[in-house]
């Protein structure tokens, strides 16, 4: 007989428990604003995902959502689907374009940000339908453990407020603190997101290209700000004092930066590395499309060498250094040899300068 009701008398952490002591085989499906299926056999979870269903696949949502592949690599998977029966982890095994480790990673992370969803539903009804072996269908095929699935889903919900509280803006940024990490310390995922942070990156761009989950991604760069690994830089903070165009400001640069005096044409631009704030001097002269390329050079090469210091622990010697180890673009280097700009670092000071 099948278990069925409404998430308002028995809460999935319930069902999830009673499936798994029970060591029951089947779907579990919630028909909630968010429909969602648990598939087990024996009692362990082995997927969220249910190839029978004419619904959008979890999976899928799950890579757009966190930016794990640009729009031409999606243009291919569709092609193949398209022209193939292929199941949409098979593709992406089979182009190369994730390994069986990352596949299960991947695959793990999307059932527990499913759980972590799933525990706050009140509303809606589920519905289980047993099967007398393992549920057919099931692609790719993992192992997860109901009760530290849930004990992960229940913290994530203890600690959501706070990390509301702590990020409460998707405006915010973060620069480089008094604590550097050793990147070797750092898995890919870790690593990932703190590149994004320290090339200055908004929050929200930072959990939109993460390559993980949102809570995740927030977590780490909030225990990094507690740390003193980064530091949150507020967005109205920094508006009140950039004030009305023609105010002066300093941005102040971390980890011996110098201080770069810069004056306000407030302009938001899209740079190779992230959002970038620049302003425009009000003496800039008649071309202020000049002055802002100016910024944007000043500030790509800025953002490279944190880049550097935080990869290889030490401020780049040149930008010809920053080129062969991939933070800035060749053609920089021709820019600026055009402007007439020098980088000199001075090592004792643990800093340097760049400019005219």
């Amino acid at each position: 007989m099948a278990l069925e009701g409404q998430l308002s008398d028995f809460n999935l952490a319930e069902i999830l428990q009673l499936l798994a002591s029970q060591q029951k085989s089947g779907f579990l499906n919630l028909e909630t604003n968010r429909n969602m299926v648990f598939i087990f056999d024996k009692g362990v979870l082995i997927s969220t995902r249910d190839r029978r269903s004419r619904s959008r696949d979890p999976l899928e949502s799950f890579l757009r959502a966190y930016g794990f592949f640009n729009e031409q690599q999606w243009k291919h998977i569709e092609y193949v689907r398209k022209n193939s029966s292929l199941d949409l982890t098979e593709i992406l095994i089979s182009e190369g374009l994730m390994d069986d480790k990352e596949m299960d990673r991947v695959l793990k992370s999307l059932a527990q940000e499913m759980a972590h969803a799933g525990m706050k539903m009140r509303r809606g009804r589920y519905h289980f339908t047993p099967t007398k072996d393992t549920p057919p269908g099931v692609k790719w095929r993992y192992s997860l453990d109901v009760q530290g699935l849930l004990m992960e889903a229940a913290r994530r919900l203890d600690e959501e407020g706070m990390l509301k509280d702590f990020l409460p803006s998707q405006a915010i940024t973060f620069q480089q603190g008094n604590r550097i990490l050793n990147p070797e310390e750092l898995n890919n995922t870790s690593q990932h997101i703190m590149e994004m942070a320290l090339a200055g990156l908004p929050l929200g761009r930072i959990i939109r290209q993460g390559k993980t989950e949102s809570f995740v991604a927030r977590d780490l760069l909030k225990n990094w700000c507690e740390e003193g690994v980064l530091e949150k830089i507020n967005p109205d903070s920094e508006d009140e004092e950039a004030g009305s165009p023609g105010k002066r400001f300093k941005l102040k640069l971390q980890s011996g930066l110098r201080s770069l005096p810069i004056t306000i044409l407030t302009v938001v631009v899209l740079g190779t590395l992230g959002w970038l704030r620049w302003t425009a001097s009000p003496d800039a002269g008649p071309n202020p499309g000049e002055t802002l390329r100016r910024a944007q050079i000043r500030s790509e090469v800025v953002t490279a060498a944190r880049l550097y210091r935080y990869q290889k622990g030490e401020w780049p010697a040149s930008l010809t250094e920053m080129v062969r180890s991939g933070q800035l673009a060749p053609s920089i280097l021709i820019t600026v040899d055009d402007l007439g700009w020098q980088y000199s670092l001075n090592r004792k000071q643990d800093k340097f300068s760049f400019g005219g």
